[in-house]
């Protein structure tokens, strides 16, 4: 009996290491699945959870920040109260910075910012704000419909009930990003017409 336990035992141990190895290939080697995922959870905690990857994703000039221990600020513009989820990124940390989260209530808030999320359907408003940020170091994501083809970096869209993005390859090279080919392989590429 106790041989058999010992078997057991094993069996239970080499189980869990190959549960272990697929959730690992899962998470790291199937990055599609992870970036167009199913809407799940509200809507804006999903768009936290992806916002939160596009950062890791990106990387900056270093003349975007003032120093190696300055926060990775995030402008948030909304005009609605379920984006206030966002909040939920404060004192996360990216690349070794603290996130901080700040409410826009004028154009200074841009001045601090290297992420501008914009959760407006008012065109206007985005874009003033597109206008504002261009030339600027400054990640613009946002969620109205042709964002991307207005100068935004990130789009977010919705197809067939899946949370998905398109990135407009000039407006990050004008605003000095770059970014991963684990982001770029996951999204719609948007390129502007050059004349």
């Amino acid at each position: 009996m106790a041989a058999l336990s010992g078997k057991w035992h094993t069996r239970k141990i080499g189980a869990a290491r190959v549960a272990v190895s697929l959730l690992f290939c899962l998470l790291t080697l199937r990055p599609a699945a992870v970036w167009g995922g199913p809407l799940t959870g509200t809507e804006y905690d999903v768009k936290t959870g992806f916002i939160y990857n596009f950062a890791n994703f990106v990387s900056w000039p270093p003349t975007a920040f003032k120093d190696k221990n300055e926060d990775l600020v995030l402008c948030l513009a909304s005009d609605t109260p379920a984006a206030d989820a966002l909040f939920k990124l404060n004192d996360q940390t990216i690349k070794g910075r603290k996130i901080k989260v700040i409410p826009y209530t004028q154009e200074s808030c841009l001045d601090a910012s290297q992420i501008l999320y914009i959760a407006s359907q008012d065109k206007s408003l985005v874009q003033k704000l597109l206008g504002i940020a261009r030339e600027r170091s400054i990640l613009t994501i946002g969620e109205i419909e042709g964002f991307t083809q207005m100068g935004g970096v990130i789009n977010f869209f919705e197809d067939q009930n899946r949370l998905r993005f398109k990135v407009n390859i000039d407006a990050a090279k004008r605003a000095g990003l770059t970014m991963s080919s684990q982001l770029l392989g996951s999204a719609q590429i948007y390129r502007e017409e050059h004349k």
